[in-house]
This record gives structure tokens, C-alpha cells and sequence, in this order.
């Protein structure tokens, strides 16, 4: 058989080893084939060391000017605060405004059940948390950075001998609960996992911002319609879209902070550990994990933006891919993959990379460029995703978004950044750029197509003319700083 150490092309020469958190899909079963698992410690260089952003100074100073159409300029985010879709088959969040969040159930244990879910808004069905024989379920949502809390909704089912009605309590102590909602009946009793749609309001309740909400589910039997009789040990209860309106203060302009890994045995490809966890402010902790004797080859990807990654759950290697949407402009995207062998207790350091090149645009008007007021950036290739296992996997991606910039140039800051994800590759990808330049009114300014070709972890800048070079044959200057103290510069028209 082919090992994956064949295919894949170390860039860090680390060893380190994957954790097992709560957050994981599952825990990693391994075949009682006789080998010794080991206890394998793994120690992070300081992580926020390495978030020092690509842009200069100067190019600070303009994102400092910069908004997407989906910030505000207090950073602050109204509507949801949490979210989850469970579609990754975590207990993590998609939207949050801090970390700790928590799901517990039957006294604490994390539920890692899942199922069929349901659409909500742009997020597809995917999945949904499913328990059996649910006695209780918390959710635990800090309220750090939380300015204003107003409606709680979720969608939730069950078996036909699961429970078809529920009570909502709330505390901020984690143990003194006050009931919110005493009897909850489903509207579908008839139909096993039918869905059942519930808001509350909590604009009257006197939250303490500084405390965490705690939201208690406490499953009753109901008014059954012709469902079979209710069977607390073996009935199965189905939640999923769990949600909380309000708002939040957005911090550093990143509303998420997340690590993905990913295992692979080396001789059969399969995944054997995968999941997610929390990016604490204060960085990553170390870790320990048991493994049994063998070789790996594992993946991390850290991001730091406003959107979730591209990746899939677990997945056999050759199925494994990482991308992140073009619209995601400012995502940080860190990762390493590397192969490792386990045959004693040990520790290990980690380092992760920039996934991402930083490409820059500056202006070289001599007018002002105060009319323009919009500018959007649309990609002219296909979209980029990083597949180190199968280089010849076809593009699972469907990205159609663009990049849309409101921008106040000044006179010392004619220029905007933005990052392009390129996963861990060596190669010089091709890219080629659309860009747009509007006034208040929506007319249409100008229009021109960049290209040149990068790997990753560069500096690319394209410098030239916004507006004064409207009806003139000219063209950009490019120049790739690859070294922070050399660089190249290419013309092109």
C-alpha cells in the first residue's frame, strides 16, 4: 500500500501530536491488535506570536479605514450572538462573541450524538445533535463581551417514544434555575423527528453581562397524539439551529478564534481522530493524548476571521481538503502537516505557518480619490481549496462571493490589504483579480484585471493608477516580496 509519507510534502520538520478535547467528533476507537499506546505531550510555541500581521504600518493605518459591508464601525454585531449548527459535528459554536461555551447532559457528560438536521438561513441542513434517553441538557453561553441579550430560539424533535413536550429554565450560577417556560408542547406529535420551532423572549430578564447563561431543557412526555407512549431510557430527542439574538461586541474584528485537527493512520489512510477547539485569548494550552505504537500523518488549521473554514469532518485522507470563502478577506489562517511516530512516551513542539499571502494594492493618483466610495474585488479563477493528500481531488468548492471594501482614502493612505488562502502549497498558484471602483451613487468608475502567479506566505503588491490611468493604456507594477527584505517587480498592462 502506498503510505501517506509518500505523498506529502513536510514543510515544517516538527513532530507533534493531536489532542483529544470535548469537542472532538468522537473518541478515536483503535483495534485491540496488542500494540502499547503511548502518552504523547505536544507544546505550542506561543501562539499569538505568530498573529503579527503581514501589512506595514501604513497598510494598518488604511484598514484602520477599511470596513466590509458586514462590520459596523463600533464592531459590534447585532442579531445572532451563538450559534449552533451543528454541522460539523461539534459541541463548538459557529458565531460566538467569546470563548467557554459549554453543552452538557444527564449530569455533565458531552453529548456526541448526531443526525440529521434542519436548514436555517444560509446554513445548510447538515446535522443536528441527537441523545438518547435525555434526562436534561444544558447549554452554557459567557456573556463576556455581550452588550444586549434578546430572543432565544432553537428547533427540536424526537422519536415516537421520545418526548414531546419540554421545560425552559435559566440561571447565571449554574445551579439556582428558574423556569422560563414551563410546558413547551410540540405542534407535530404524529411524525418521529418532525421539527418543532421555539422562540422565547429574554429582553425581560435581569442578566448580569458579566456572568454566563445557563439554558436548561428538561424533556416531559406531553400530549402524545398518536405517538407511542413516552420511554425516557430509549427515546431519542433531536436538537439542532440553537441560537441566541442580541449584541455583541466584536473583538479584533474576528468573531471567531479556532483550531481544526485532523489524524491519519499512515498505513490506511483513515482518519482516526478529528474535531475542533476554542482558541482561548491568552493562545493554546499544552496538551497530552494516548496513541497506540504506530505512524501518523496529522493536519492543523488555525482561523482567526469572521467566517467558519472549509473542511470537512472525518474523512479518509484522500477526502481531506481546507479552503476558506474569497469574501473572508481578512481571515488569518494558520496550519502545519507533518508526519510523526509513535513508539515511546514523549513531548514535542509545534509551530504553525501562514496559510495565506497578503495581497496589496497601492495608488498611485496624484488626484484625490475621494469619490471613490466602493470598491469590490472579484476572483477570475476557480476557487482556491488545499488538498495535501490528493492533489488531483476535483474542486469540491462553490465560492461565488466577492470582496466589497468601503473606503475613505486619504492622502497618506491610498491602498488597501487583504489576504488569499493557499493552504500550505510551495507551487506558484495562478490568480487574477477583477477590480471595481464605484462612486456614492453606484456608478461605475473603472474597471481593470490584475494577474501574476504566488505560493504561499508572500507579500504581492500591485501598484499603479486607481482613476488617473481610467482612459490611458497603463498598467500595474508587481512586486512579490517573498524574503520582508528583497523583492521582485514584474510590469504587465
Amino acid at each position: 500500500m502506498k503510505k501517506l509519507t509518500n505523498i506529502v510534502r513536510c514543510s515544517v520538520s516538527f513532530l507533534f501530536i493531536l489532542f483529544y478535547a470535548s469537542s472532538c467528533k468522537k473518541d478515536a476507537v483503535f483495534p485491540d491488535d496488542g500494540r502499547e499506546s503511548y502518552t504523547v505531550g505536544f507544546k505550542f510555541k506561543e501562539f499569538e506570536q505568530i498573529l503579527t500581521p503581514l501589512q506595514t504600518r501604513a497598510a494598518q493605518r488604511a484598514s484602520a479605514n477599511t470596513r466590509a459591508t458586514t462590520a459596523s464601525t463600533e464592531n459590534v454585531r447585532e442579531g445572532l450572538i451563538y450559534y449552533w449548527s451543528f454541522n460539523a459535528e461539534t459541541l463548538l459554536p459557529d458565531l460566538y462573541p467569546t470563548t467557554g461555551s459549554s453543552i452538557t447532559y444527564n449530569g455533565g457528560s458531552p453529548p456526541m450524538g448526531f443526525s440529521s438536521g434542519w436548514r436555517y438561513e444560509d446554513y445548510a441542513a447538515g446535522s443536528a445533535l441527537s441523545m438518547t434517553g435525555l434526562t436534561e441538557l444544558i447549554i452554557k453561553m459567557p456573556l463576556n463581551n455581550v452588550r444586549d441579550v434578546q430572543t432565544l430560539a432553537f428547533d427540536i424533535s424526537s422519536s415516537g417514544t421520545g418526548p414531546k413536550s419540554f421545560a425552559l429554565w435559566w440561571t447565571q450560577d449554574g445551579t439556582d434555575y428558574r423556569i422560563l417556560a414551563e410546558d413547551n408542547q410540540f405542534s407535530n406529535t404524529n411524525t418521529p423527528q418532525s421539527r418543532n420551532a421555539f422562540s422565547y423572549d429574554l429582553s425581560g430578564l435581569s442578566l448580569d453581562l458579566t456572568k454566563p447563561l445557563y439554558i436548561k431543557l428538561i424533556p416531559k412526555a406531553g400530549s402524545r397524539g398518536t405517538a407511542g407512549d413516552y420511554r425516557e431510557t430509549t427515546g431519542v430527542t433531536k436538537v439542532d439551529n440553537f441560537r441566541l439574538y442580541g449584541a455583541a461586541q466584536v473583538s479584533s474584528g474576528s468573531s471567531i478564534r479556532r483550531l481544526h485537527y485532523h489524524i491519519f493512520d499512515v498505513e490506511t489512510k483513515t482518519c482516526v481522530m478529528a474535531g475542533a477547539t476554542d482558541i482561548n485569548d491568552d493562545g493554546l494550552t499544552d496538551f497530552t493524548v494516548s496513541l497506540p505504537e504506530g505512524e501518523y500523518v496529522a493536519s492543523f488549521a488555525a482561523n482567526i476571521s469572521d467566517a467558519t473554514l472549509l473542511i470537512p469532518g472525518e474523512v479518509a485522507a484522500d477526502s481531506y481538503y481546507l479552503a476558506n470563502v474569497f469574501a473572508n478577506h481578512q481571515a488569518k489562517i494558520y496550519g502545519v502537516l507533518d508526519t510523526f511516530a509513535v513508539s515511546k512516551d514523549m513531548q514535542l513542539d509545534v509551530i504553525l505557518k501562514r496559510y495565506y499571502s497578503e495581497i496589496k494594492f497601492e495608488f498611485t493618483d496624484s488626484r484625490d480619490l475621494s469619490r471613490v466610495e466602493k470598491l469590490v474585488v472579484k476572483r477570475q479563477r476557480e476557487p482556491v481549496f488545499y488538498a495535501p493528500f490528493n492533489p488531483m481531488m476535483a474542486n469540491p468548492i462553490q465560492d461565488m462571493t466577492e470582496i466589497v471594501v468601503h473606503r475613505h482614502f486619504d492622502e497618506g493612505g491610498k491602498e488597501f490589504v487583504f489576504h488569499q488562502f493557499l493552504g500550505g502549497r510551495e507551487v506558484a498558484l495562478p490568480i487574477s483579480y477583477l477590480v471595481e471602483a464605484y462612486d456614492g451613487e453606484g456608478i461605475l468608475l473603472r474597471s481593470f484585471t490584475v494577474d501574476s502567479a504566488i505560493p504561499n506566505n508572500v507579500q504581492l503588491v500591485f501598484r499603479g493608477k486607481l482613476l488617473d490611468a481610467a482612459h490611458l493604456n497603463a498598467g500595474f507594477q508587481v512586486r512579490l516580496n517573498e524574503t520582508w527584505d528583497g523583492s521582485q517587480i514584474v510590469e504587465f498592462e
